[in-house]
């Protein structure tokens, strides 16, 4: 036991920086931002002066159709004086969705410094389209894309010509698959040649194995692998690096902003719900009623890592983080009706819901029952009550 809290110890204070590698894909996170960070620093002193440190993070925010995330690293290391380690690297890129879910634009620009090689600058700006070829819950997904990129370099090396400007063509193979709920492994493969010049190419291969050993906590172990064609002069042509690491996520699964979106979910618009007086039921199965009013039941409800999206014409999906696969849903909506008769029923903000689950073949499942009044949707099945917001 003893030594396995020694072990645990040293992963996570001496723990690589983390950069994701997995691809993202549309409605995988909830609306908002999401993100990671991390920090590793060791200071020894003795027999050998050692200074190490590296940091870093990401942050992400999601639309509907949008994906945008900022990521970047930064790392200093010495040993008795000597800097064996001095780089820093920083990656934004936009995703639009196109015609179709499968299809989506990518707009990207990086920026990398590395002293060990020769590089005091290194700047890329690209745009080019990404299609998904595969998307299974049980084989994972595997994208493709394909871009135009401009690269700038300028060198610490006074011998090379420190304007270098180059035009890449930029091509990657990405795939991702969860094993089962608590391991992920996913891929990423590289391949920028010159336009004007194919043998001057740049390759680049990361491998990672995800453990998810709670909701905000993983463990990563990562395989990289680096080669350029034409590198400036006595710089090796192949790097790789190996590297197990701790990483913490935020969003809304971390214990703080969790805690913070229930308890707000949780008390807002209760006492209007359950001061309503529910008497008798009315099923109405027309939707033209709900398109003509602009209290619509159609959006994006959300509750802590559940999603509804519910559409007009009576369907919806219900996706859940933890969760493999999305499910599809029907649902009915229910007047409520009070004693006076249907005139006042028409005026009644609170409405029974009533959604029916199928699995991925259409197969019907569980049904479960909702109060919705505005922008708040209120779970009546199950052990708990669950407040969703539009």
């Amino acid at each position: 036991m003893i030594r396995l809290l020694i072990l645990l110890t040293f992963f996570i204070f001496n723990s690589f920086a983390i950069v994701d590698i997995a691809s993202v894909d549309f409605g995988e996170k909830e609306k908002g931002f999401s993100g990671s960070v991390y920090g590793s620093f060791q200071k020894t002193r003795g027999n050998t002066d050692k200074d190490e440190a590296e940091y870093g993070g990401r942050i992400q925010y999601d639309t509907n159709k949008t994906i945008t995330w900022l990521q970047g690293s930064v790392e200093n290391d010495k040993a008795n004086g000597v800097s064996n380690a001095d780089n820093a690297f920083a990656h934004l890129r936009h995703i639009h969705q196109m015609f179709n879910p499968n299809w989506a634009m990518e707009f990207y620009t990086q920026l990398k410094q590395d002293k060990f090689k020769s590089l005091q600058n290194r700047t890329v700006l690209g745009i080019g389209p990404r299609y998904k070829i595969a998307d299974s819950p049980t084989y994972g997904k595997l994208f493709m894309g394909l871009s135009a990129m401009e690269e700038r370099i300028r060198y610490t090396d006074d011998q090379i010509d420190p304007t270098e400007r180059n035009y890449r063509a930029s091509s990657y193979l990405s795939y991702k698959v969860s094993i089962n709920s608590n391991l992920e492994f996913s891929s990423l493969g590289y391949y920028q040649p010159k336009i004007d010049n194919g043998s001057d190419y740049m390759t680049a291969w990361t491998t990672e194995l995800m453990i998810h050993l709670t909701k905000v906590i993983d463990l990563s172990y990562q395989y990289e692998l680096d080669y350029d064609s034409q590198p400036a002069n006595s710089v090796a042509k192949t790097d790789t690096r190996q590297k197990f690491s701790f990483v913490y996520r935020f969003g809304h699964d971390d214990p703080l902003t969790s805690y913070a979106y229930n308890f707000l979910n949780s008390t807002e618009g209760l006492d209007e719900i359950n001061a309503s007086s529910v008497v008798a039921v009315e099923v109405s199965t027309k939707t033209e009623e709900i398109q003509h009013s602009s209290d619509t039941l159609a959006g994006e409800w959300v509750h802590a890592d559940e999603r509804f999206s519910i559409m007009l014409e009576g369907e919806g999906e219900y996706a859940k983080r933890s969760g493999i696969y999305n499910e599809k849903l029907t649902w009915t909506l229910v007047s409520t009706q009070t004693q006076e008769g249907s005139q006042a029923a028409k005026e009644q903000k609170t409405k029974l819901v009533i959604i029916r689950f199928a699995d991925e073949e259409g197969r019907p499942g569980r049904v479960e029952n909702y109060l919705w009044s505005g922008n708040t949707l209120v779970g009546l099945s199950g052990s708990t009550v669950r407040v969703f917001k539009r």
